[in-house]
């Protein structure tokens, strides 16, 4: 067919089906209900025959983009992570990731506005940090009608959809693992940022230790170390060592476990054996190729992503037959434990 320029209709005769299942197909029509393998044949013959969409023509149509906006720090591993979901699941609901990046300042978020009103995208996620509660945010987002999730932010807004870890079982679930048929209560770590206020998420992982230290009838260990002295790390354990203490440890951060690593190695102590440890998160994906491996509870950012999309889409279906915006929805998704020879 070199020379004539491709068609719908030329689409639709190669796959076998009609006109109005390859336009539901391209489209996203809801209504017209197609197989999963008309659908294959559709996307098929689409490739077969260098098929193009039109996609000023079809957003004209449909008011739609097919496009949905990320924004979030490339730099962040925990984004990275996010963005593995959410690509996964727009090319399986038929639609496209815009990076946005993250600047400094609000102006940042601006550009989203924009993209929005532009008809660049039909709806944003962002990777927000745990605490995030921007007012101005959610009133411009209300004001424009925009369909909007936040990954980690808004967890005690009802003005916003969020997608959000479950840091409470987490720590419950690892803790639970760290005892059992073992009598020893671990020290909890916490890793605090510097200067940064405490969020619902460490609210959430140091609760959770506390209560099951009540219920053990234990008395509760809290290591605090801010980020940038996480060498001190090393002290503690010496100290514990002094005072005979059990060399056992949940971090809330991969960083401190990634540190008690290195203290028990300069202190000649071997991981698993003389020193337990385990993390409340695996930021850096890295538990399996530490000698030993690390347990870990996988907080689940690529899940979390593809969350975010389902609850997006769900947002523009709706908004498309009603008026009314803001409506209010938490997810909670669970942390995965890995286990490794750490403990």
């Amino acid at each position: 067919m070199t020379g004539k320029r491709i068609t719908s209709m030329d689409v639709a005769r190669r796959a076998g089906v009609s006109r109005s299942v390859v336009s539901a197909v391209i489209n996203g029509t809801q209504g017209i209900g197609v197989s999963l393998a008309k659908r294959e044949a559709v996307l098929k013959a689409m490739r077969e025959l260098n098929y193009h969409v039109d996609a000023s023509a079809r957003a004209m149509k449909t008011g739609r983009s097919h496009c949905v906006a990320a924004f979030g720090d490339t730099s962040n591993a925990l984004f990275l992570q996010l963005l593995e979901g959410l690509q996964q699941a727009c090319v399986r609901l038929g639609y496209h990731v815009l990076l946005v990046g993250q600047g400094s300042g609000r102006e940042s978020r601006e550009e989203l506005i924009a993209l929005y009103l532009q008809r660049r995208v039909d709806g944003i996620i962002s990777l927000d940090h745990p605490g995030y509660e921007d007012k101005a945010w959610a009133n411009q987002v209300e004001q424009h009608r925009i369909p909007y999730v936040s990954v980690e932010g808004y967890a005690g807004s009802d003005e916003i959809c969020s997608v959000l870890a479950d840091y409470y079982g987490s720590v419950k679930t690892a803790l639970q693992y760290l005892s059992t048929g073992k009598p020893d209560i671990p020290s909890y770590l916490r890793i605090a940022a510097s200067e940064a206020p405490v969020n619902w998420a460490e609210k959430a992982r140091l609760q959770a230790y506390l209560e099951f230290c009540a219920g053990k009838g234990a008395e509760p260990v809290v290591e605090v170390v801010e980020s940038q002295y996480a060498a001190r790390i090393r002290d503690i354990l010496k100290r514990d060592i002094a005072a005979g203490r059990p060399l056992l440890y949940l971090s809330n951060w991969m960083d401190g476990a990634l540190e008690i690593y290195r203290a028990a190695a300069e202190l000649d102590l071997k991981i698993g054996r003389d020193v337990r440890v385990m993390s409340a998160d695996n930021t850096y994906r890295v538990s399996r190729q530490l000698v030993p491996r690390l347990s870990v509870m996988a907080v689940p950012y690529k899940e979390m992503g593809e969350k975010a999309v389902e609850v997006l889409l769900e947002q523009i279906d709706r908004s498309e037959v009603e008026t009314e915006a803001g409506a209010s929805c938490k997810h909670w998704i669970e942390a995965q434990l890995i286990s490794g020879e750490s403990v």
